[in-house]
């Protein structure tokens, strides 16, 4: 009997680890199952998502454009029921595609919908929670998670630096899960974003009698003169490049040009004036793209020279000037060539008014203003304060900004003129006028 007992009780024990163990089981890969079954229905759904995308819009945010504002239409469509969107701005990871990029700090993006004629920004939470792709990538979240409905349009805007790359995901909540249904990426750069600045421009023709300005000592006396510039080679000159040229008619009806050119990498000034006997003489050397600053000054108050200046503000070379100190009443610019050798990004024309103490100081501020801020900043605001605190020191600033933050560059752009017309004195503010081109601008993307 005893032995009976023991053999019904070694039976009932196995039966029971027969019966646990198989309990095990058939928990573990229930759970496994329902998990691949979870994935399986997310690759269906990512394989069904479609994602389309417009060209970017873009506009450098002044005065230094350091920033641009970039936006582009989103179109999607996704088979579930609730959507989420994540964009962000993220810099190149090497080695890392871009399958795999996650956000990395400030997402500097925002999602927009046409509401009642105007956008809305779609309501959004902080998702903090980790995002899967289908394949079970797990991916970093923390940023602004937009909801969206399963299909849409919707506008995207991103405040970006150059280089930097733009992405959204498409992500929805599945079994208690956030996952990446598809995704996309813009590189700004690879779809126009820059500067544009000019390579050659028309014609721009000052003359003093066509504004409130009886004296003709607007745009050249021989008090003081000073233009400045900045140049970028583009390459090797094969032959003589313009990057600056003017012709001066003075007001004893004598005719004077300046042309300032590279040939090769070396840049060279040039003028009709009688003691230069039409020799030009070498200024410096240069480096393609690379910007350098260009100042010439004239005048019997301020000296005669044509300096050469790295974007450090560091001098390269320097010629006497080699026009003489003239009154004239007209004044006629153009810069660049249709060699598309070098780019040039702004300039300005500054006229000294008088010898008085401070005179100087406005004089050659507009030079330092310039080539201190560097080649692509407005100096707009700079220059209108700086006139209407010379009253007594300056005819006038003119001042071509070549720099457009945006596509389709118009074909002609204007100079801004500030001057103090005759008698002053009874003038609270600077007059402003603006000089019109006769031609059209080349551009190119500096």
């Amino acid at each position: 009997m005893p032995s009976v007992v023991v053999t019904l009780l070694v039976v009932l024990v196995t039966l029971m680890l027969a019966i646990g163990v198989f309990g095990l089981y058939n928990s573990y890969f229930s759970t496994q199952g329902s998990t691949i079954a979870g994935n399986e229905i997310v690759v269906s759904q990512s394989k069904q998502t479609e994602i389309f995308v417009s060209p970017i819009t873009f506009k450098g945010i002044g005065p230094s454009y350091t920033y641009f504002n970039v936006s582009f239409l989103l179109w999607y469509s996704a088979p579930v029921k609730n959507v989420v969107l994540v964009p962000f701005v993220v810099n190149p990871l090497p080695g890392l595609g871009t399958y795999l990029y996650s956000p990395q700090g400030n997402p500097n993006a925002t999602i927009l919908m046409n509401y009642s004629g105007g956008l809305k920004i779609l309501p959004h939470f902080t998702l903090n929670s980790p995002v899967y792709t289908p394949q079970g990538q797990q991916l970093k979240s923390g940023v602004p998670a937009y909801n969206a409905s399963s299909t849409g349009t919707y506008i995207v805007h991103f405040v970006v630096k150059p280089g930097q790359i733009v992405v959204v995901w498409v992500l929805t909540h599945e079994f208690g899960k956030w996952y990446r249904l598809g995704y996309f990426f813009v590189n700004p750069a690879d779809a126009g974003l820059g500067l544009y600045v000019v390579t050659h421009t028309g014609n721009y023709l000052g003359n003093s009698k066509q504004v409130n300005f009886q004296a003709p000592h607007l745009f050249t006396n021989n008090q003081g003169v000073q233009t400045g510039l900045w140049f970028e080679p583009l390459g090797n000159a094969t032959t003589n490049s313009t990057i600056f040229y003017a012709t001066l008619n003075t007001t004893n009806n004598n005719f004077y040009y300046l042309k300032i050119y590279q040939s090769g990498y070396n840049i060279y000034v040039s003028s009709n004036y009688s003691k230069s006997n039409g020799n030009p003489q070498l200024l410096g050397s240069v480096s393609p793209f690379n910007w350098y600053f260009l100042n010439f000054t004239y005048g019997h108050q301020t000296g005669n020279n044509v300096i050469l200046f790295s974007d450090t503000g560091k001098i390269i070379g320097s010629v006497a000037f080699p026009i003489g100190q003239t009154n004239g009443s007209e004044l006629k610019i153009s810069f660049g060539s249709n060699s598309f050798t070098d780019a040039i990004s702004q300039a300005f024309l500054v006229t000294k008014q008088s010898n008085s103490p401070g005179t100087d100081t406005s004089f050659y501020n507009v030079s330092t203003t310039m080539l201190t801020h560097g080649p692509y900043y407005n100096n707009t605001m700079a220059y209108n304060w700086t006139i209407n605190h010379a009253q007594q020191s300056l005819n006038g600033i003119v001042y071509w900004n070549f720099v457009y933050p945006s596509s389709s560059p118009p074909a002609i752009l204007s100079a801004i003129v500030w001057y103090w017309p005759s008698g002053s004195g009874h003038y609270k503010y600077a007059s402003i006028t603006y000089l019109m081109e006769s031609g059209p601008n080349t551009w190119i993307i500096g």
